[in-house]
Parts: C-alpha cells; sequence; structure tokens
C-alpha cells in the first residue's frame, strides 16, 4: 500500500510541475519582399525524325540532343505520320500500331531511355518481304512528357493533336537548334 501511495504522489508531483502555458504571443513578423516573376518553363518536348526501317534489325534509334535532360521519371511518347490527306492535313498515330495480313502481324513498337527512343518492327511476318510502303521513309515525333503530367486525365496521349495543344507544344519548335540526326 505504501508502494502505491508513493507511486501516486510521485505522479501528482510529475504532473503539477507540467507547465501546459505556451506564454504571451511574440510581434507578428514582417512580410518578405516579392520576388521578380519568371518566366513560365515548357512542359513538355518535341522532336522529329526520317528514318527508314532496314535489314538485318528493322529498327532504328532516335538520340534525343546531346543539350537535352530528360529526366528519370519523365515518359516518352512516339508519334507515326501515317497519313497526310488530299487537303495537307497531317495524320498522327501513337505506337504501338498494329497492322494484319493474310500471312500474319506487323507491329511499329517502340521503348525508350532517358537518352533515346528505339522504334522497331515487331510481329510474326518476314520482314524482308514487306514492300517500301511499310519500311521506307517514316516520320516520328518523340514527346517527352514530364512526371507531373504522365497519370492527368482529361488528355488522350494517343492523339498528338491533343498532347501538342495540352503542352503548347509548336511544330514551329521542333528538335533544338543546329541539331541534325546522325546518320
Amino acid at each position: 500500500m505504501k508502494g502505491l501511495l508513493i507511486l501516486l504522489l510521485t505522479g501528482l508531483i510529475g504532473l503539477s510541475s507540467c507547465y501546459f502555458d505556451d506564454g504571451p504571443r511574440g510581434p507578428r513578423g514582417y512580410d518578405g519582399r516579392d520576388g521578380i516573376d519568371g518566366v513560365d518553363g515548357e512542359e513538355g518536348y518535341v522532336f522529329e525524325y526520317e528514318f527508314s526501317f532496314t535489314a538485318p534489325d528493322y529498327s532504328e534509334l532516335l538520340l534525343l540532343p546531346d543539350d537535352f535532360v530528360m529526366l528519370d521519371s519523365d515518359v516518352m511518347l512516339v508519334y507515326f505520320l501515317w497519313e497526310v490527306t488530299e487537303d495537307g492535313v497531317e495524320i498522327w498515330r501513337s505506337l504501338p500500331q498494329t497492322m494484319y495480313f493474310n500471312d500474319g502481324v506487323l507491329e511499329y513498337n517502340y521503348d525508350f531511355t532517358k537518352y533515346d527512343a528505339s522504334v522497331f518492327l515487331d510481329g510474326n511476318i518476314n520482314f524482308d518481304e514487306l514492300g517500301a510502303i511499310y519500311t521506307d521513309n517514316w516520320i516520328a515525333r518523340v514527346v517527352v512528357v514530364p512526371a507531373q503530367y504522365g497519370g492527368r486525365g482529361g488528355v488522350d496521349y494517343t492523339d498528338y493533336n491533343e498532347v501538342k495543344t495540352y503542352f503548347g507544344l509548336s511544330d514551329t519548335k521542333l528538335g533544338t537548334p543546329g541539331y541534325t540526326r546522325p546518320q
């Protein structure tokens, strides 16, 4: 019983020594000076490439310019100029694209790193028997999308024109000045 009484008294003394009042408030601090408004940066980037698929690999490495830094968290989208209508309207398709033939399937596909995109033919048909219409003179646009936009709804990433509008991409600013694609 004595032990319980000592424990109770120790607890009461401990609680009574606690100070719960924060004390009086100090004077309010001054607002900091306004900084200079900066120029809004670009949110997306687009680069254009022209190439043909050739044997034996039927692939093409599309290198990003040396002066461009893509973050590990960014994503890359690739679009092919699929056709141009009689009135000059460009039809862009996002990769992958699949074509079905009587003797098999052809797929235009890609993968990417933060330095390049590799576009390639895939499928179960003989690529050597494909005509030039399927392998030659392709134009691709590679769009680098910052990570903060990767999962945002409201943008159809398969539609190049919608992506172009959403990110304010300009066809007059394709690539980087002085950049030429390696041969």
